[in-house]
């Protein structure tokens, strides 16, 4: 049995062999190409890096508090 299992194995190897020779990369191997350099930002930087800086005011207005629940 185990002869029978050893020759079902090695024709299933020789049989997948052409399938498994088409994995991999084909062609020529390039490096990818650079990318360009960031550009420079548009908008001036609001110095929050120094000492004396102060946070922008928020855009959003906090929302007020709930209402105290009311008895019946």
């Amino acid at each position: 049995m185990l002869r029978r299992v050893a020759i079902v194995s090695a024709f299933a190897a020789a049989l997948a062999m052409p399938l498994l020779g088409g994995c991999g990369i084909r062609g020529p191997l390039t490096m990818p190409k650079v990318p360009p350099e960031p550009t420079p930002p548009t908008v001036s930087d609001p110095g929050l890096g120094r000492a004396d800086a102060a946070p922008a005011t928020p855009a959003v207005q906090p929302a007020p508090a709930p209402a105290a629940p009311t008895t019946r």
